[in-house]
């Protein structure tokens, strides 16, 4: 939840085999799904290879990763809104004694885990599934989930906390694959196009990376990750009212993606440089992502908070880490910020 530009997916030529007996060297969105290679289901009824007449959701988690944990009651809550049109399937490396464990325990929430959790779980093959999604689609971080499609094909893949518009398009018959491979060729551009922006960068050279990053929008368009970019390039140059101009014009476009907006918030109250104007920017889009949430994401609350505390306003940081607390499902850190803002308030 913490990176600051938009997740990029690898590009590579395909060479993908239909069974699921072989080993994927890479996949993208269009490709043909690999299949399944499950050594155990813990929760739910086995789901047979390949996956295709319904829309099928393959994530990867972990019980020791913060953020997999954070987003499983939204899953919970997407599997019980598509039903049966929808098959939510979550895929683990670890084993079954270890999962078990982690069912077995109370979630912030009420209840144990195993109570919280409304879809299937399953324990990988040998890393038969990892390899053959997460690892052949270049990703590099949990949760990561990728949606297959009824014709069994790969429509997206992303961090499950932006899956929903893109859920619903593919359930409702009305995702434009064209435009999402449009979309992940603009983000491999991007991707390579960032190891000389970043050696410009080194060299301080602004005015060379902001030409490679025009050159860039008109080769393959303007995207959220260029806009991006470009305020990164005009704040390290100390640009900073045409940095704020870019952010608020991302916020704008971001309106409606809680994910972006946390980000854009977190790291503009992180580094807590810039304008006054830029807090209020950041403020802006925290408490509108908080909003597209309804007041229940922790990671979000979390980020509030530390607008505030930016900001120099304590009590308020103190008031939504306390909701952040309230909601969190085993990120330690939210809860030893709000620890760290009521020991600041008292040394005052």
């Amino acid at each position: 939840m913490r990176l600051f530009a938009t997740a990029m997916l690898t590009a590579l030529s395909v060479s993908l085999l239909t069974t699921n007996q072989a080993t994927a060297q890479t996949l993208k969105i269009g490709d043909q799904s690999p299949g399944l290679e499950i050594a155990k289901w813990i929760k739910g009824d086995p789901v047979e290879a390949p996956l295709k007449d319904k829309v099928h959701v393959v994530e990867f988690w972990a019980t020791w990763c913060g953020p997999c944990l954070a987003g499983m009651p939204h899953l919970s809550e997407l599997q019980n809104k598509y039903k049966d049109d929808v098959v939510f399937i979550g895929v683990t490396r670890e084993d079954e004694k270890t999962v078990r464990g982690f069912l077995a325990k109370n979630s912030r929430t009420g209840g144990t885990w195993d109570d919280v959790i409304q879809y299937r779980l399953a324990l990988d093959d040998k890393n038969w599934t990892n390899n053959n999604y997460f690892r052949a689609a270049g990703q590099t971080g949990i949760p990561c989930a990728f949606i297959v499609g009824r014709e069994g094909k790969i429509e997206w893949i992303g961090h499950p906390a932006r899956m929903d518009e893109p859920l619903a398009k593919v359930v409702a018959g009305e995702w434009d694959r064209e435009e999402a491979v449009a979309q992940m060729k603009q983000q491999e551009a991007m991707q390579q196009a960032s190891r000389q922006l970043s050696m410009m960068l080194q060299k301080n050279d602004f005015d060379g990376a902001l030409t490679t990053l025009d050159q860039l929008e008109e080769t393959v368009g303007k995207s959220t990750s260029t806009t991006l970019y470009r305020m990164t390039i005009l704040e390290r140059a100390g640009r900073t009212e045409q940095a704020t101009e870019v952010r608020g014009a991302v916020i704008e476009e971001a309106w409606e993606d809680a994910s972006l907006l946390n980000q854009i918030a977190w790291n503009t109250a992180r580094t807590g440089k810039g304008q006054d104007t830029d807090l209020q920017l950041a403020l802006k889009a925290a408490t509108r992502a908080s909003e597209l949430k309804d007041g229940k994401d922790a990671a979000i609350l979390d980020t509030v908070a530390k607008v505030y505390h930016t900001m120099g306003d304590l009590d308020s940081a103190i008031a939504w880490q306390e909701k952040a607390v309230a909601h969190n499902e085993g990120n330690a850190q939210i809860d030893s910020a709000l620890a760290a803002y009521k020991k600041e308030k008292e040394a005052q």
